[in-house]
């Protein structure tokens, strides 16, 4: 179903900038398909299956947009939005928190300043709350250079280690010495690796994610109903299962066992040439000293080379953190970006100006009592 066509043929935007000759949303699956074929590169957060797994899982609508320019050029912006709102009051997502990236994917897959401005001065002018488009990192310089200072930003750091060269090269050249050793101690230490991509070890992270989100309460100091409770509402059991079953052989689930107990496991969501690190869980006193992660990621790490990627990106992470850390060991580079935040009025910055008030009366009463 079509949300909304237009067509502008010829005009062009108070910038100066060209507008797109045609919108259609949501944007056309085989036109979609047909742009991902020549974009090799793109991130499996990309495509329209992963919209549709969003949708299913998030009751989402499908939003996307299509941009067709006069020179022949398509460019697809994945997009959902929670029904039932009305445009007026929608907040539109590209992608919602816990889906990693979307932001544009373009025939060719080389984007340009000028598709960033035209497609942020079309979002801009739509009678729409607020639009949060977080990019693909690979990107960011690209999206930096086009998106107006006024438009909202998130900072963001991600890391994503190079796989050209081969397997050989990675495990050489890439990997720290000190990961070459741990993995070996993971191996002298008896982990053994499993990896599936129909979906029957689904069940197995589940519960070590479960087990996980514990540790996390504890860790936090949060109590337990309560951490369980927003797990289930952020991770809900059918969220990987859905995406296991939507993706097939392209969501592997990588679960490291240990005298015969599972303790850790990831999943790997494998495009193109890109492969990507998207969930993990661990039993932390039991993984831990074997160093069942470092085998988990290398072991993903060498099958998505022999998949034919040249990437693989590990995710976001925190500056100076013990993620951070991990991930470097393995040679993935740091890049930063942004999520950008347009909205026809300033509405972000009002709510965050009232949190920070309410906050500053609270603290006064605090003082005063």
């Amino acid at each position: 179903m079509s949300v909304g066509t237009s067509l502008e043929p010829g005009l062009r935007g108070a910038s100066g900038d060209p507008r797109p000759l045609r919108v259609t949303s949501p944007a056309p699956v085989d036109v979609w398909e047909q742009v991902l074929a020549s974009a090799p590169n793109a991130l499996p957060s990309q495509t329209p299956t992963w919209l549709r797994c969003v949708c299913l899982v998030e009751g989402y609508e499908d939003v996307s947009r299509l941009y067709e320019t006069a020179d022949g050029r398509r460019l697809v912006l994945p997009l959902v939005r929670r029904p039932g709102l009305g445009p007026i009051l929608a907040t539109d997502f590209g992608l919602p928190v816990g889906w990693g990236p979307g932001g544009l994917v373009c025939d060719g897959g080389e984007l340009h300043p000028e598709d960033v401005r035209m497609v942020v001065t079309d979002l801009g002018r739509r009678h729409v709350l607020s639009t949060l488009v977080r990019p693909d990192p690979a990107t960011a310089a690209t999206w930096e250079a086009a998106v107006p200072a006024s438009v909202l930003r998130e900072e963001r750091m991600t890391q994503t280690l190079p796989l050209d060269g081969g397997f050989d090269e990675v495990w050489r050249k890439r990997f720290r010495s000190d990961t070459r050793n741990r993995i070996r101690r993971a191996e002298r230490a008896g982990v053994l690796v499993e990896c599936d991509d129909t979906g029957d070890l689904v069940r197995v992270f589940q519960q070590l994610y479960r087990e996980s989100v514990d540790r996390w309460a504890r860790r936090d100091r949060l109590p337990l109903p309560l951490a369980r409770r927003l797990a289930a509402r952020r991770e809900p059991p059918r969220k990987l299962s859905t995406v296991a079953a939507m993706l097939g052989s392209r969501c592997r689930v990588y679960v490291a066992y240990h005298e015969g107990r599972p303790v850790a496991a990831i999943v790997v969501l494998l495009g193109a040439r890109t492969a990507m690190y998207w969930r993990g869980a661990m039993l932390e006193k039991l993984a831990g000293p074997v160093y069942a992660n470092y085998l988990l990621h290398k072991t993903a790490i060498a099958d998505a080379v022999a998949a034919g990627c040249t990437s693989y990106n590990m995710g976001d992470s925190a500056r100076v953190s013990s993620l951070e850390l991990f991930k470097s060991r393995f040679g993935a580079v740091s890049q930063d970006y942004a999520s950008y935040r347009i909205e026809r009025l300033p509405i972000t910055p009002l709510v965050q100006r009232a949190r920070g008030g309410v906050r500053r009366i609270l603290a006064l009463r605090q003082v005063r009592e």
